[in-house]
């Protein structure tokens, strides 16, 4: 089935392959994307229709993050509310994930910026192509995580690493990634369907009830923190938003953007 022309929707085996396809844009996520791979993943979970999903990429990479033009559609003066609401629907993908009770992999090839890497992180578990890179490009922008990263990341690499990450906006390649513990698993791109295959089937021969019981035991505790640091997120982001230190280099983003699109 297809979900939306954006994001395909189809069985894979045990599995249930979620494609988010917009690859001329890399994969950057609207509100309105975001909220339909929330439904999605919504509708899987409480369906009998897949025991595992796969969530991904089309052409090539995995995530761009926020597509920065959705800012620029609201006006040079965006209500408060009106950017709240968009947030509130980018986060929804986010405690999906955490709150489905089967589990959700991350499959990386090529790019997972910003956004996309908080994607990657809210996954159950990450499996990285060769050509998978990771940065988190919102210092870089003048802006803060908004997809549960504070939280999230620090809990899965470590504090210190996390903090280098998350400062510096440093280009983590899969190597990279695999020895900090960012992904759990890299192997050649071409290969990378099968090993989720591979993958899918182990989880699928398991009990279900044993697998949601297992995920919320692990995921329930951390749930409560998560949905605290995205509130504090999205309310920190929208000041950075509204500020002129972003304004500035959005505006140098789309100049860049715009001569590479007329080149």
């Amino acid at each position: 089935m297809t979900a939306t022309d954006e994001l395909l929707s189809r069985a894979d085996g045990p599995a249930w392959r979620l494609t988010i396809n917009r690859p001329a844009r890399r994969n950057a996520l609207t509100p309105e994307l975001a909220a339909s791979v929330a439904r999605e993943i919504e509708r899987l979970g409480s369906s009998d229709s897949a025991r595992v999903i796969l969530l991904e990429g089309a052409g090539g990479h995995f995530s761009a993050g926020l597509d920065l033009r959705w800012l620029t559609s609201l006006g040079p003066t965006p209500a408060r509310a009106e950017i709240r609401d968009g947030l509130e629907r980018f986060q929804s993908v986010i405690l999906a994930i955490v709150r489905a009770p089967i589990p959700v992999v991350a499959l990386v090839r090529g790019t997972a910026a910003g956004f996309g890497v908080d994607l990657a992180v809210a996954c159950d578990t990450r499996l990285a192509g060769t050509s998978a890179t990771f940065t988190s490009a919102f210092s870089r922008m003048g802006l803060v995580p908004d997809g549960g990263s504070t939280y999230g990341l620090p809990r899965l690499i470590g504090d210190g690493a996390a903090l280098r990450f998350l400062l510096a906006s440093e280009t983590v390649d899969a190597a990279a990634a695999l020895r900090c513990g960012l992904v759990d698993e890299v192997v050649d791109d071409a290969e990378l369907d099968a090993r989720a295959a591979a993958l899918a089937g182990a989880l699928a021969a398991n009990a279900p009830v044993s697998l949601a019981s297992i995920k919320r035991l692990c995921r329930t505790e951390e749930l409560s923190g998560l949905e605290r640091a995205l509130r504090a997120e999205g309310e920190a982001q929208i000041e950075a938003f509204l500020g002129a230190e972003f304004q500035r280099r959005l505006a140098a983003f789309l100049a860049r953007a715009g001569a590479k699109e007329t080149a």
